[in-house]
C-alpha cells in the first residue's frame, strides 16, 4: 500500500520512467497551465521558495504569474516559470500532479474518470498498451485511502472552479474511479 506522498512519487517515476526523453521534443502545450497542489505539497514548496497562487483559501497552484509577465487571467495555459525549455528546474520538488501527467482525472456527468491524455506523445504512445493501462489502475489501487481521498477531494476542488479549454483534449478513460475497490462509497 502506498501511504505517502514519497511513496506515491516514487510509483509515478517509476511508471512513467522515459517519459522525460519525449517531453524534451514535445510541440504540445498540455504542460501548461494551472498546476494544482495538494496541502502538504503547497507547504513543501512554498518553504523551498516556490511562489504560490492560493485560491479561495483552499487550493493552491505554483504561480504562473511568479515570473513578472503581465499577470492575464484570460490566459487558459500560462507557462510555469519553473519550466526552462521544456525541462523541469525544480524536478525533485515537482508535485503530484506533474509526476502523473499525462494520467490525470476527468470530470464527466458527474462521474471521476482516471485517464490518460492523448494530447501527450508519451500518451499516444501507450494509448493501445493494455499492460500499461492496467500498471495505471493497479498504481491507484495501492493507494492508501487517506491518501486517494485527499488528491480526490483536492482534484475536486480545482474542479469545480476550472474547465478543459476549447480544442482538442483528448482523453482515453481507463476507469471511473468508483470501481477503485478501496475508496469508501462516500467519496466516489
Amino acid at each position: 500500500m502506498i501511504t505517502t506522498l514519497v511513496e506515491l512519487y516514487a510509483a509515478l517515476d517509476e511508471l512513467l520512467d522515459g517519459i522525460s526523453d519525449v517531453c524534451q521534443n514535445c510541440a504540445d502545450d498540455d504542460c501548461l497551465g494551472y498546476l494544482w497542489l495538494l496541502p502538504e505539497e503547497a507547504e513543501n514548496l512554498y518553504e523551498a521558495g516556490v511562489e504560490l497562487l492560493e485560491v479561495n483559501e483552499k487550493m493552491a497552484f505554483i504561480n504562473p504569474f511568479a515570473n513578472g509577465d503581465q499577470i492575464d487571467v484570460e490566459k487558459v495555459k500560462p507557462p510555469c516559470p519553473w519550466c526552462h525549455s521544456r525541462r523541469c528546474s525544480i524536478r525533485s520538488l515537482r508535485p503530484f500532479f506533474c509526476r502523473m501527467y499525462p494520467v490525470n482525472f476527468a470530470a464527466e456527468d458527474n462521474h471521476v474518470y482516471l485517464v490518460l491524455h492523448l494530447d501527450c506523445e508519451y500518451a499516444r504512445q501507450r494509448e493501445h498498451d493494455s499492460e500499461f493501462h492496467q500498471m495505471v489502475i493497479d498504481l491507484f489501487r495501492r493507494l492508501d485511502p487517506q491518501l486517494f481521498s485527499q488528491i480526490l477531494d483536492t482534484y475536486r476542488l480545482v474542479e469545480a472552479i476550472s474547465k478543459f479549454p476549447a480544442g482538442n483534449n483528448r482523453y482515453l478513460r481507463l476507469i471511473d474511479v468508483k470501481h477503485l475497490e478501496h475508496i469508501p462509497d462516500e467519496r466516489r
